[in-house]
């Protein structure tokens, strides 16, 4: 009778022991999952930020190169203006030169 109890008493726990053993696992399983879902959320508002920033730097770029065209076009326009206005200034300063010869070479 001792035996029966004690072997009772044993498997009692044993069985209390595998249940507190196998609550110590669902314990250790849902924290590791909640530190995995954790990770994952965190990499997930990581990329959402960097494409907004890679969106956001694509646009400036997009604008950059915009202004460096059209500064581009007008500096090739201020260009033309300046080769026209060095031209009319010669054809004016040799205008001016004939005149100044005609008038003091009588």
């Amino acid at each position: 009778m001792k035996k029966s109890v004690l072997l009772m008493l044993l498997c009692a726990a044993t069985a209390v022991m595998a249940e507190s053993t196998t609550d110590v696992e669902l314990l250790s399983a849902q924290k590791a999952y909640q530190t995995a879902l954790q990770a994952q959320t965190n990499i997930q508002s990581k990329t959402l930020t960097l494409q907004e920033n890679l969106n956001s730097a694509q646009t400036r770029l997009t604008q950059a190169q915009a202004e460096v065209s059209r500064l581009q076009n007008e500096l090739n326009q201020a260009d033309v203006e300046r080769q026209q206005a060095e031209s009319l200034l010669q054809s004016a300063g040799e205008r001016l030169d004939n005149a100044w010869r005609a008038v003091h070479v009588r």
